[in-house]
């Protein structure tokens, strides 16, 4: 098993992941256009500093993948430096599941917001990843509402 930093030349495979993973926890009105918009996405980023994707490759194939998405934000109470990231696409395929491959890659990414100066990772959870965010000191929330603006080009 190959744990490392994703480059451009995992994007392709990387998308097929994500698909995956996120056909299995939400239906997606139009797959083709969330995945030309993912893969565009990741090309454009991938070597960008605001992008990390950490990937478990056996044989050639992802079997487990988890990203972050760098940003600021002005300073909040809860982070006084505003540099904060968040966790997306924690998926390792059902064979492999249960071996830690998904904590060891998060960690591994920790590591990484860290030495960027990352102060706070949010993320979405499952009802199955919970216990292992809960292990890697994720807290949930209160009072965190969400507000969906209608597109109004492209």
């Amino acid at each position: 098993m190959e744990f490392r930093r994703a480059t451009r030349a995992d994007v392709e495979a990387f998308v097929d992941v994500r698909i995956e993973f996120v056909t299995q926890i939400r239906t997606i009105a139009d797959v083709d256009d969330f995945r030309a918009r993912t893969l565009e996405y990741l090309t454009n980023h991938i070597e960008k500093d605001d992008l990390l994707i950490y990937l478990a490759v056996e044989d050639g194939e992802i079997v487990s993948s988890c990203m972050a998405s760098l940003y600021q934000t002005p300073p909040v109470p809860s982070c006084r430096t505003g540099r904060t990231a968040e966790l997306l696409n924690v998926y390792t395929k059902q064979a492999f599941r249960r071996r830690g491959l998904a904590e060891q890659l998060i960690r591994m990414l920790f590591t990484q917001l860290q030495a960027r100066g990352i102060e706070k990772v949010l993320l979405d959870y499952t009802e199955d990843g919970l216990p292992l965010y809960q292990k890697l000191g994720f807290v949930v929330l209160p009072h965190q509402m969400e507000l969906k603006l209608p597109l109004t080009h492209g």
